[in-house]
């Protein structure tokens, strides 16, 4: 943003926010309408700002279109939103006035909220497993990849694939490669086997804070998988409801697939979203995943994020990177308690990138805190 003048920054939002309303390619005659620039100008700044790989033009007679990049900016200078309408609360209200009546009454809800915006919604409450790790293994899949297997104390097993830093592995089916993963597998058993996941998180958190300076890499790698791990494995979800998914029927690619696959995989959309969204703690505050900003890490400090950081590596669904190509996620997730003990809760609107974000943050930040609230009462 810095090494955007004022006047770019003032062109590239204003398109922005006419690609937002019509979702085709903006003409700079266009933006002389909201600008007081002349047209030879405003053409010389959007071919800066194409320069800057903010811009793409798809043909060279079409008009313009934000890249991931230009709209990530945009989202991230919107200030202050407004409220949402009295009506939408309303809305809002009465449909998650069920949901203390179980998983079917969230259904009205979502339906709701996919209404109001043209979004995929999706709406989830779990809780923490709490069982005692037994028993972790790594077993190669081909290349880099890897799944993580662990045994809780209770008897139940959760698979979870994973991108191994190749530069220490190698290739896993070496004897070189093999053998790191080995040595790698005993150190995260080590780190882990004994405790529950929150009590291997925060052990883990612990030991990268104290020894970053000087940690060798298969211990850091050791770490980085375990503090991933604690995050994926640590949520059992129990009720998860999702509406509008005709609304995704125009897009096409590998993207959509992936996302069709989770809506019939209850625990790994519940996982996703956990990876994506950190949980907030007091007010809720939306987390904005736009056109395909999918986070990755790098190493233990990404893995250790605030609350279920994403995947070594990126996400991955089945063995495939994830990449929202063309979509954005807007989600916020909570925790509540009840007499059950503590849970987590989530609200998240899946849409085309050029959804109207001024509209869905509000309103999933409303609906999110209705749901943890509703779901403590219950």
């Amino acid at each position: 943003m810095a090494e955007l003048s004022p006047r770019r920054q003032r062109i590239l939002f204003a398109l922005c926010r006419d690609y937002i309303v019509t979702g085709r390619p903006v003409a700079s005659a266009n933006l002389t309408q909201h600008l007081e620039c002349s047209s030879a100008t405003i053409r010389n700044e959007l071919a800066a700002l194409e320069e800057h790989g903010l811009l793409q033009q798809p043909h060279h007679s079409a008009g313009r279109l934000p890249t991931a990049a230009g709209m990530r900016l945009y989202v991230r200078s919107l200030g202050a939103l407004p409220p949402l309408r009295a009506e939408v609360r309303r809305a809002v209200d009465v449909s998650f006035g069920e949901v203390v009546q179980g998983p079917e009454g969230m259904r009205a809800a979502v339906r709701v909220l996919s209404e109001l915006v043209g979004c995929v919604a999706v709406s989830f409450v779990g809780e923490g497993r709490r069982g005692v790790m037994r028993q972790v293994d790594l077993v190669p899949v081909q290349g880099h990849r890897a799944l993580v297997v662990v045994g809780l104390a209770d008897g139940a097993t959760h698979v979870h694939p994973v991108n191994l830093d190749p530069s220490l592995v190698g290739g896993l089916a070496g004897d070189k490669g093999g053998a790191s993963l080995l040595r790698v597998q005993e150190r995260l058993r080590g780190l882990c086997i004994g405790k529950t996941l929150a009590e291997a998180r925060a052990d883990l958190t612990r030991m990268w804070a104290e020894q970053e300076a000087h940690l060798d890499r298969l211990l850091a790698e050791s770490l980085r998988l375990g503090l991933w791990l604690c995050s994926a494995a640590a949520l059992d979800p129990l009720w998860v409801q999702i509406a509008g998914q005709k609304l995704l029927a125009g897009h096409s690619g590998t993207t959509l697939a992936q996302i069709l696959s989770l809506f019939d995989d209850y625990h790994s959309l519940a996982e996703l979203l956990c990876q994506l969204l950190p949980e907030q703690v007091g007010s809720a505050r939306a987390e904005v995943h736009v056109a395909g900003e999918v986070p990755g890490t790098a190493g233990p400090a990404g893995a250790a994020g605030p609350a279920g950081a994403a995947g070594p590596g990126g996400l991955f669904i089945r063995d495939e990177p994830l990449v929202l190509a063309g979509l954005s996620l807007v989600g916020c997730r909570l925790h509540s308690t009840d007499d059950d003990g503590r849970k987590t809760t989530a609200v998240a609107l899946l849409g085309p990138d050029h959804m109207d974000y001024e509209a869905v943050i509000p309103l999933v930040e409303y609906a999110a805190q209705a749901l943890a609230a509703r779901t403590s009462e219950g």
